[in-house]
């Protein structure tokens, strides 16, 4: 089989994943996806490139960006990659955290007694708190919102 056979297209690489072969020709601006080679003025793809194109989708999935998957692929080393994906775990974790903290306040909302949300003491003892204490919310303006159990008497 001659090499020009296994290689293909960007209509055709865009095809295999569901994707306008415009997605393909973004990520090439932005550095984390090169064709083998032109032909004839055309991208051509090796079968390598489907797992790259893999890896970026997957990569994205994951909460990384455009920019933080080039960063990834383009890493000098196995420890640059392993850096690099330790920070990503850490802003995971992070926003673990910020859901968990989110959950507990809506499913506080839906369980509470009392009539309105601003009526609950431990809603408003938090929003007090957030009030009184500048400075207190988190990166992004975020106020930490930690309820405990729902009940009108807080």
């Amino acid at each position: 089989m001659r090499s020009s056979e296994a290689e293909l297209s960007i209509g055709e690489l865009a095809e295999t994943f569901g994707l306008a072969p415009h997605v393909l020709r973004h990520w090439e601006s932005v550095g984390v996806l090169e064709p083998s080679r032109r032909s004839g003025g055309q991208r051509r793809y090796t079968p390598d490139h489907r797992l790259r194109v893999a890896l970026v989708l997957r990569a994205q999935a994951a909460g990384f960006s455009l920019a933080q998957i080039r960063e990834l692929i383009d890493a000098p080393d196995c420890e640059a990659q392993r850096g690099r994906v330790a920070e990503h775990l850490a802003r995971l974790d992070e926003r673990m955290e910020q859901l968990r903290t989110a959950r507990e306040m809506v499913a506080h909302v839906m369980a509470c007694e009392a009539d309105h949300l601003l009526e609950c003491p431990k809603m408003r003892a938090i929003l007090e708190e957030g009030v009184a204490a500048p400075g207190s919310a988190e990166p992004g303006g975020r106020v930490p919102l930690a309820l405990g159990a729902p009940g009108r008497t807080g």
